[in-house]
């Protein structure tokens, strides 16, 4: 390039409509619109924005989050399916990059997935958390090196990782090595306990170690939470506890640690913006160039495996015989 892209990228900071597939997906549209209306090319959401975040696996045994489940997989996204298609038709009716994060149904299990919309509304591919953390154990399943992508768009390289894939050096190496240019990090909110287990402050620095560390620019969508969300699954005041009001932290950051973004409170739901000057990540990599010039191959290396993994390949497809019940024959018994 000789001449870099200049745009507006966008953060969403907002509440799902808990457990509801379908309310949810059409917030998110809405969303993509008013960010559309505004000029934006690129958007991200919080992390398992549809049907919402499963709050429930910290704030008690598993016994009592079951019901929840049942509900949250009846109302997780299928591709194809209608919400796919719904937002697919947000994203090219706005001529938007869409990075969405749902919690995907496949087979018989749930994943965390990143979706990606290009402008045309075309489903370009997803990232899959490669690892739940702790209790989402319960929930989700794996993801792999096959599930890791970096776009290559008009506007840069696109990529994104979820939540506490940010705090792992290998995660964070594997993306640089792809020379990301922006980066879609999606998160819940900054707290669920009265022992400030997971803090503003925390999330804010592995974004901004992040952005530094590769160069690019970070764009941090997070939840709120509120008391919808608290009426829907909170069943006592100890449930209640586990969680405080607000505590959004969106934010946009530069390759040089800085936040560009607009402003938004911690218990506001909106739309941060920040103008994307793509020529501003060079300089940065004249300093430092991870998988490049700054990166020691000779005693430090990286394998990022992108071959798909599955636990059961099958092989062939052979044509069942029906026999039927008047042709069965019987063994005399002996």
């Amino acid at each position: 390039m000789k001449e870099y892209p200049k745009f507006k990228a966008a953060a969403v900071q907002a509440a799902p409509v808990l457990l509801n597939l379908e309310a949810t997906v059409k917030k998110t549209c809405d969303f993509i619109d008013e960010a559309g209306k505004n000029g934006a090319k690129l958007i991200n959401f919080p992390e398992a924005w549809i049907p919402g975040y499963p709050y429930w696996v910290w704030m008690d045994g598993p016994d009592y989050g079951m019901k929840y489940f049942v509900e949250f997989y009846n109302n997780a996204v299928e591709i194809p399916g209608k919400s796919v298609q719904e937002i697919s038709e947000a994203a090219k009716r706005n001529k938007m990059y869409v990075c969405v994060s749902v919690t995907e149904r496949e087979g018989g299990s749930l994943y965390l997935t990143q979706l990606w919309f290009n402008p045309n509304g075309d489903l370009i591919g997803k990232h899959r958390k490669n690892k739940a953390t702790s209790q989402e154990k319960t929930i989700w399943g794996d993801g792999d090196g096959s599930l890791m992508p970096v776009f290559h768009t008009e506007y840069g390289n696109m990529g994104g990782l979820q939540c506490w894939e940010h705090f792992i050096p290998l995660n964070v190496a594997a993306m640089g090595g792809q020379y990301e240019q922006i980066h879609c990090g999606s998160w819940p909110i900054a707290m669920w306990d009265p022992n400030n287990m997971f803090a503003t402050e925390q999330t804010h620095a592995a974004a901004t170690y992040y952005a530094v560390t590769n160069q690019v620019f970070y764009l941090l969508a997070s939840m709120i939470w509120t008391e919808d969300q608290a009426d829907r699954i909170c069943e006592t005041d100890a449930h209640r506890a586990t969680m405080k009001l607000g505590y959004g932290m969106t934010k946009i950051i530069a390759p040089n640690g800085t936040d560009i973004g607009t402003h938004l409170e911690p218990d506001e739901e909106g739309i941060c913006y920040a103008d994307i000057d793509l020529g501003a990540y060079i300089s940065g990599r004249y300093i430092i160039d991870t998988a490049g010039t700054y990166s020691t191959p000779g005693y430090l290396r990286l394998t990022l495996d992108k071959s798909v993994h599955k636990a059961v390949n099958i092989v062939g497809d052979a044509e069942q015989k029906v026999i039927p019940y008047n042709e069965i024959q019987f063994d005399e018994l002996k």
